[in-house]
Formats: structure tokens, C-alpha cells, sequence
């Protein structure tokens, strides 16, 4: 009976092993599926001392008012009128002469490829309290109504906005945080989550005093743009 209960015993601890061993094997599982997935751009956990609600979006958003300023970014798309892949430069325009959409000033962004197509210019409105992406001008019309920022900026905070015919909601997922694209690390990161009622979805991220350093944005029919931040030259 001894020697029957002792092998029960061994048999027992062999089961305990393998039941751990199956554990940790299945968490490395997890923590490497997460790591593939997050790729190059990673979400630190939330500042615990996050700043006050931000009044004034411009310290969030790109420096379009900043004369020669040029941001450099990975550029990746599913769309006809865009490359596939490639480095996108955005150099800031100023002014366009004075036009305003819905009260705020416009500002010119040409958006330039490396190995594709030719400059073009692209669109944005912007107050202390609003930020739009335009897109770009066609027959007299700017082809998008994208609220990128609306103020006050705080954790949870949320706005809706039409954007080609679709109604957009915008969440503050995270708000003060640090992160990390491309291999650099940011403080004061704001996260916003879009969610739209055809089924547009993304995230776009700002940093303090930079603008935006990562964006990927699906929209329905397998429309796709991505954005890493690689770089600003003034």
C-alpha cells in the first residue's frame, strides 16, 4: 500500500508540473501574440500625475503654423489615389490666403512621396479649440470633414462630427500618457479612438508640442491609411 501510495503521489506531482508547465506556456503564447500585434508603436500605462484638461488643441496638433516646418512619416494605404507603401513628407504651407472653413483659418500641407506621384496639397482647419483634416480641394469643395481634436482635451472626453456622409464619434481613450513609435519614446501622449456608424474605425495619437505621431484609420469598402512619425525638420 506504501508503494501504490507513493506512485499516486509522483503521478499526481507529474499531472501539477504539466499543468504549469501548460499555463506558462500559454501566457508566453499571449505576451508574444502582443507583441506582434502592438508592432512598433506601444501605449506606456497612464501617467498618474496626467495633466488638467487641455482649452487650447494647437498643442497637440501639427505645427501648421510654424513657417518650413516639415514632418517626415511612414505612410502605408489601401487606396486607389495613394501608394501602398512609402515615406511621407508634410511640409507646412501656412496660411491659405486667408480662407476660412466654419470661422476657423485654413492651412496648407503639401504632402509629398518618396517614390510616388507628384506634391499635392492637403487641407486643415484649426483653432485653439478645433482641428479638422480638409483632405484635399476638389471642383471648390475639400473632400473631408475629419474632427481630429476638439477641446477641452481630457480623458473620456467625446465629440461626433460628420465626416463623407458618416457620423464619427471621438473618444479620449488616453489622455497624458507615454508612448512609443518607431522606437522613441513621447510623454504627454493624447489617445483618440474613432468609431463611426458605417463602420469607420481607428486611432490617432498626439503628443505634446509635436502633433501627430501615429494614426491608422479603416474605413468601409477596405480603405486604410497608417501614419508612423518618423521625424520634424524646422
Amino acid at each position: 500500500m506504501r508503494g501504490s501510495n507513493i506512485m499516486s503521489v509522483k503521478r499526481l506531482l507529474l499531472q501539477s508540473d504539466r499543468v504549469r508547465m501548460s499555463v506558462l506556456t500559454g501566457i508566453v503564447g499571449m505576451l508574444t501574440m502582443l507583441g506582434a500585434f502592438s508592432g512598433c508603436s506601444q501605449i506606456a500605462d497612464p501617467n498618474p500625475q496626467a495633466p488638467k484638461a487641455e482649452q487650447n488643441v494647437k498643442n497637440y496638433y501639427i505645427l501648421l503654423e510654424a513657417p518650413n516646418m516639415v514632418y517626415h512619416y511612414n505612410f502605408a494605404s489601401r487606396d486607389p489615389y495613394l501608394p501602398a507603401s512609402d515615406m511621407l513628407t508634410m511640409d507646412m504651407k501656412g496660411s491659405d490666403q486667408n480662407t476660412t472653413y466654419q470661422s476657423m483659418p485654413v492651412w496648407t500641407c503639401l504632402w509629398s512621396y518618396a517614390t510616388a506621384g507628384q506634391p499635392r496639397p492637403w487641407f486643415y482647419a484649426l483653432s485653439d479649440t478645433e482641428a479638422v483634416g480638409l483632405g484635399i480641394e476638389m471642383y471648390g469643395q475639400y473632400t473631408d470633414s475629419w474632427v481630429e481634436l476638439k477641446a477641452p482635451l481630457s480623458s473620456g472626453a467625446t465629440w461626433t462630427f460628420t465626416s463623407q456622409g458618416e457620423s464619427v464619434t471621438a473618444t479620449v481613450a488616453k489622455y497624458g500618457v507615454s508612448a512609443t513609435v518607431n522606437g522613441k519614446s513621447y510623454d504627454d501622449v493624447v489617445v483618440v479612438d474613432y468609431k463611426g456608424a458605417a463602420g469607420t474605425t481607428g486611432t490617432t495619437w498626439f503628443a505634446r508640442g509635436i502633433g501627430t505621431i501615429y494614426s491608422h484609420i479603416e474605413r468601409p469598402g477596405n480603405e486604410m491609411m497608417d501614419l508612423k512619425f518618423q521625424s520634424k525638420t524646422n
